[in-house]
């Protein structure tokens, strides 16, 4: 008895985009770097979703080795993110893994409300060079 199957699509309709790097500290510590653009100023469930996979997808990729802290850079995000939408990688949360979200100045007021005030940022390398400093003191 052949089941019937129904067809799915698994991509998004969303006008988000992204890039994505690695930086690797003095002791080698692989710190994963996603920054998002949206050029509309609304967001819809596809663009938090689209934005969500993209992190959990990077946190948990094997480059040679997992990354130990993540930096998302949503700098050109037109629209503001609220209380619902959840960027922060689970994998590194539950690991104390270190966080920055790189935010426009002009929201820090209105994102340290939403997020944890020590992973906000507006400078992508004060971020990096926090993230190295707190990493390889353990070491040095």
């Amino acid at each position: 008895m052949a089941y019937r199957l129904i067809p799915v699509n698994l991509s998004l309709a969303t006008d988000v985009s992204h890039q994505c790097w690695l930086h690797r500290t003095r002791d080698n510590y692989l710190i994963g770097i996603l920054k998002f653009s949206k050029p509309e100023t609304e967001f819809t469930w596809a663009d938090i979703e689209y934005c969500r996979r993209r992190i959990e997808e990077m946190s948990v990729m094997p480059f040679p080795e997992c990354i130990q802290a993540m930096i998302i850079d949503i700098q050109e995000f037109q629209a503001f993110i609220d209380n619902d939408a959840v960027l922060t990688p689970w994998r590194l949360q539950e690991e104390d893994c270190p966080i920055r979200l790189i935010i426009p100045h002009d929201r820090m007021d209105a994102y340290a409300g939403i997020f944890d005030a020590t992973w906000l940022n507006t400078d992508l390398n004060h971020a990096i060079k926090e993230i190295r400093e707190f990493m390889d003191m353990f070491v040095h």
